[in-house]
């Protein structure tokens, strides 16, 4: 049972979605932009406008369910300020820990050296142990940080 039912936190999926039909099968509260087919496909990494797959509850399916290729999506702008449930691999997270995204999927940014593009901040501090769902705050532009 994931920590949370819904990936939309701060309710202004009213008025700040896009609608579009899924180029693969994805998970709800991973990352997507729009393709040149103008279709959701998943984000690789922090890059142009980039959305947070909500659930299928138009088609029945839950915060665990992968919602098919072909099938409508409803994408949540990432804007500054907004809280989403994202989804994320097994690990310790801290509250304030800068997040970035790693093929769709959220992820926190490696204390090692390197170069990543912050697109939120944990607003939990939580221990998983397979793949589950943190709360985040985005940011209004993704920030690099060496």
């Amino acid at each position: 049972m994931p920590r949370y039912r819904r990936v939309n936190i701060d309710g202004e999926s009213l008025y700040k979605t896009e609608t579009r039909k899924l180029a693969a099968t994805l998970n709800p509260g991973t990352f997507v932009v729009i393709n040149a087919s103008n279709l959701f496909a998943q984000a690789s990494a922090p890059v142009g406008r980039m959305y947070v797959l909500d659930c299928a509850y138009h088609e029945g399916l839950g915060i665990t369910d992968p919602i098919p290729s072909g099938h409508s999506g409803v994408g949540n702008y990432l804007e500054e300020g907004r809280e989403f449930a994202v989804r994320v691999a097994a690990g310790a997270y801290k509250k304030d820990q800068p997040i970035t995204v790693v093929a769709g999927q959220a992820a926190a940014v490696p204390a090692a050296a390197g170069t990543y593009q912050v697109i939120g901040y944990c607003q939990d501090d939580v221990t998983t142990t397979a793949v589950d769902f943190i709360r985040i705050r985005a940011r209004a532009s993704s920030v690099t940080v060496a």
